[in-house]
């Protein structure tokens, strides 16, 4: 569970339900069962950050990092769909999350309830893979060219390493699939034209330069 969890009132509950939790800081995600990462949101929040865009970023980074990715709305829809002049919007963004991000949506009215659905998760896993501890993504270390050219291609927006090997597969080259039209992303590569639009955005961006941020580049082969 994300750190900043802990107030939401959802780790009492599971606690008292006989969860045994783990506290970290998520990169992605506020909970991780196994495979599944989970993104709690309350109704407001998800409002807000449909509108900001923040929303899709997220989901782009949950199907990006993990095979099961959820998205669990909290609190009282109704009320807010009503305040909302075009309810009609909040549903093309559940129908985008399913069908563009094979992100799954989930409701529920408090932090009880919440739980409950995380709980059940956590129980459909255990009974699948035994007592295994949840799986935390990290960057693997560097060991052949293959996995250095699939880790240059997974750091393309909405890639993650099932896409990443079909775009080598499909074009050959790491070049080749940088050098790739959008039309060819999305029809030969078969990565839809969403992540194909989020791809050649980024690759046909301008570079300006911003601050410079010291970080550990993940490419070195000695990693």
């Amino acid at each position: 569970m994300d750190e900043r969890e802990r107030r939401s009132g959802v780790p009492d509950v599971l606690k008292d339900l006989g969860a045994r939790i783990e506290f970290r800081l998520l990169d992605v995600g506020d909970y991780v069962v196994g495979e599944t990462a989970i993104e709690r949101k309350t109704v407001d929040d998800y409002v807000s950050s449909l509108f900001s865009g923040r929303l899709f970023e997220q989901a782009g980074r949950l199907t990006e990092s993990y095979a099961a990715p959820l998205i669990i709305v909290e609190g009282d829809l109704q009320a807010s769909l009503e305040r909302l002049s075009r309810p009609r919007v909040f549903w093309g963004s559940m129908m985008s999350l399913v069908l563009q991000y094979n992100v799954r949506p989930f409701f529920t009215l408090n932090a009880e309830q919440t739980a409950e659905l995380i709980f059940t998760c956590a129980l459909h896993v255990s009974s699948k893979r035994g007592s295994a501890p949840p799986v935390i993504v990290k960057k693997p270390r560097i060991s052949s060219q293959a996995q250095m050219q699939l880790l240059v291609v997974e750091s393309l927006p909405m890639i993650g390493p099932r896409l990443a090997r079909k775009l080598l597969e499909r074009f050959g080259t790491v070049r080749r699939v940088f050098e790739a039209s959008l039309t060819e992303l999305a029809v030969r590569g078969g990565i839809g034209r969403a992540r194909a639009q989020r791809v050649a955005s980024i690759l046909d961006l301008p570079y300006r330069r911003g601050p410079v941020v010291e970080h550990q580049s993940s490419l070195r082969p000695e990693e």
